[in-house]
């Protein structure tokens, strides 16, 4: 009866195997929204990445819709040739890198509507100079938005409410006749 070192042998061919298996299933991969008009994802585990490219589309709206609820979870959107509406959600620890318009030509007219929870850092980079851009930000404590244009942009809309201990830094080159800013702290 010689059970035993059959037994360990199986056991050191399983454990590396099991080993990967597991690390696999820690590692999370971007979630992307292929270039469709319409997308909505949901993602329950930390640190997922979700990407909305609106810059192929070139007629009709683009609406995209993300929830991230595991919280350290990146949102990269970039507004297209089409109109977009961009929905992202996230827990907390978050990051959101925004372009609002096709960096070859510029034009679309899109809103953002973002919601995050404490600690969340919203990234914009504004290039519409052809095109109107809204968004409506609202962000837990210590969350910080920035703000920023590639020239001169179009008509943009502001909707911000943070919690207590944020910062906005809006340094856009707002030339637009219909440009609104309100923030709420």
């Amino acid at each position: 009866m010689n059970f035993l070192p059959q037994s360990r042998k199986g056991i050191y061919l399983i454990a590396p195997l099991m080993g990967a298996i597991l690390m696999l299933s820690f590692a999370t991969l971007p979630v992307v929204a292929q270039p469709s008009n319409n997308q909505s994802i949901s993602s329950s585990k930390p640190g997922t990445m979700f990407i909305g490219n609106a810059t192929m589309i070139s007629s009709g709206v683009a609406s995209y819709n993300f929830i991230g609820t595991g919280g350290n979870d990146t949102f990269d959107l970039q507004g297209g040739n089409a109109s977009a509406i961009f929905i992202a959600t996230g827990l907390l620890n978050n990051t959101f890198d925004i372009v609002t318009g096709n960096p070859s030509t510029a034009t679309n007219s899109s809103t953002f509507s973002l919601v995050s929870g404490a600690n969340s850092t919203f990234n914009i980079v504004q290039n519409n100079y052809n095109g109107s851009v809204s968004f409506s930000i609202i962000a837990g404590p210590d969350s910080f938005v920035n703000d920023t244009s590639i020239g001169p942009v179009s008509s943009t809309l502001f909707s911000i409410n943070l919690g207590t201990n944020s910062t906005a830094s809006l340094a856009s080159q707002f030339t637009g006749n219909e440009t609104t800013i309100n923030i709420v702290y």
